[in-house]
């Protein structure tokens, strides 16, 4: 083997590792907003908590839905889950609602249609 392709498959495995190292297996509320600005790019409002993940943490995804409905007196509720729509390392979605006790869970909505509400 020579030495530039030795280098190359160092620098490549060297470059995955970083990367994987630095992100975190949890799960995160998709609440990303750009600097400066008060209005979020990420897909969470406060109706409709989205959650990122990769690996499936089914308590942890509750858990963060739940906190953030929990802000505003309510709960959450699960209405869908959407792949391929968050982030590289954590590309799948859940969805959640936040309501009332005492409400009915309604139909799922896309989350492009919720943005326009």
């Amino acid at each position: 083997m020579s030495q530039s392709v030795f280098l190359q498959i160092a620098f490549l495995s060297a470059f995955v590792a970083g990367l994987t190292a630095c992100s975190s297996l949890d799960p995160f509320v998709d609440a990303r907003r750009e600097a400066g600005q008060i209005a979020s790019v990420g897909s969470s409002t406060n109706d409709y908590p989205v959650i990122c993940y990769g690996v499936d943490m089914p308590e942890k995804i509750e858990w963060l839905a739940q906190n953030e409905c929990a802000k505003t007196n309510r709960r959450a509720v699960f209405v869908a889950k959407e792949s391929f729509s968050c982030s590289l390392l954590k590309p799948r979605k859940a969805i959640y609602r936040c309501e009332k006790n005492n409400q009915p869970v309604p139909a799922y909505q896309s989350v492009c249609d919720l943005k326009n509400q």
